[in-house]
């Protein structure tokens, strides 16, 4: 299992074109076993010179279990861990409790923004060039469940992918990995991960799916959910890639000076128009947050059906607005208080 998780690593960071050579990773140390084990897989890799790549840690304090020091203890853990191998490591101390108070956010969502904007803040101070994180096999499972019971299309189904999409260049080297192989890992390595007991509290959607859904789901009905659920999100990330790249060259031939083609919009496939729009509003508003599907589907329907001076109200204090233009039928987004 030890060579195997190494090995397999590798092969996925090749496969995915994660870490091309001469990349500086900084990888995202909680000091838990599945970030322990991430760092430590990458520094064994960054010694082989074939892979010809550096690494470094970084490891944000929350400040959330502050009561036992376990908070600082995790912390100093990940540094002494870096100390003895040689590895750079920065590590920053933060208030997320008062941040979130102070900014009306869940204690999750807090925690996320800030140690995100601190990993990308030390990942562009170092002059590094991605982030790693220790996303697994089983958190992918998590991710795509949540979403199937929020409700979503294949572009959400797609879940976690092993480069991410978003503004930081974020990238998942274990996402292939279940939890059982990372923990085999772990001791094998004889490695001493810390343990969050908040990990275990069930004061959140996905600390409860982790701990009764899955479980439950995998006794009752398959024991092989996980890999049926990371099987989804990869057919779907397929699936959601195809059809953004066939919109984004159906979006090329629609839009122009006037605005959207309202006529030959109408004759696409209701897949095709969906991520048109969303093209169309991010070109236009320069929003890189997608539109809900609510008014996604409530503009399709003014397109379909509208006509010159049909409008609909969307977020941020836009309107789309049909109009002519010699005969011909545009839609437009505006800018106008609501």
């Amino acid at each position: 299992m030890l060579e195997a998780l190494l090995k397999d690593t590798a092969k996925f960071c090749e496969a995915e074109g994660l870490i091309p050579k001469a990349t500086g990773v900084l990888v995202a140390c909680s000091g838990g076993p599945d970030s322990l084990a991430l760092l430590d897989i990458l520094w064994r890799l960054s010694r082989i010179s074939r892979y010809d790549f550096t690494v470094e840690a970084a490891h944000f304090e929350h400040g959330i279990r502050v009561e036992d020091g376990a908070s600082k203890a995790d912390a100093a853990f990940v540094a002494d861990f870096c100390e003895a191998r040689g590895i750079p490591c920065a590590v920053a101390h933060g208030d997320v409790p008062a941040y979130a108070q102070e900014k009306k956010l869940s204690l999750e969502t807090a925690a996320r923004q800030c140690r995100y904007e601190f990993l990308e803040a030390t990942r562009k101070g170092r002059g590094l060039d991605v982030i790693a994180t220790a996303h697994q096999a089983d958190d992918q499972a998590e991710t795509v469940l949540m979403r199937l019971l929020r409700g979503t299309g294949n572009m959400g189904l797609a879940a976690m992918r092993p480069r991410a999409q978003g503004e930081i260049p974020l990238i998942r080297p274990l996402l292939f990995a279940p939890k059982t192989a990372i923990e085999a890992y772990c001791r094998a390595r004889g490695l001493n991960p810390r343990q969050d007991k908040t990990n275990e509290l069930l004061d959140c959607t996905r600390n409860r799916l982790r701990l009764e859904t899955l479980p439950n789901l995998k006794r009752e009905y398959n024991p092989r959910l996980v890999q049926a659920l990371c099987q989804l999100a990869s057919i779907s990330a397929a699936e959601s890639d195809y059809i953004e790249a066939e919109a984004k060259e159906v979006f090329a031939s629609l839009a122009g000076k006037e605005g959207l083609e309202a006529e030959a919009f109408k004759k696409l496939p209701q897949a095709l128009k969906w991520q048109v729009l969303r093209i169309f509003w991010q070109q236009e508003t320069g929003s890189h947050k997608d539109l809900p599907y609510a008014h996604v589907r409530r503009l399709c329907q003014v397109i379909d059906t509208g006509h010159a001076g049909s409008q609909q109200q969307l977020p941020h204090g836009r309107c789309l607005r049909l109009y002519r233009v010699q005969k011909k039928l545009y839609a437009r987004l505006t800018l106008e208080e609501r």
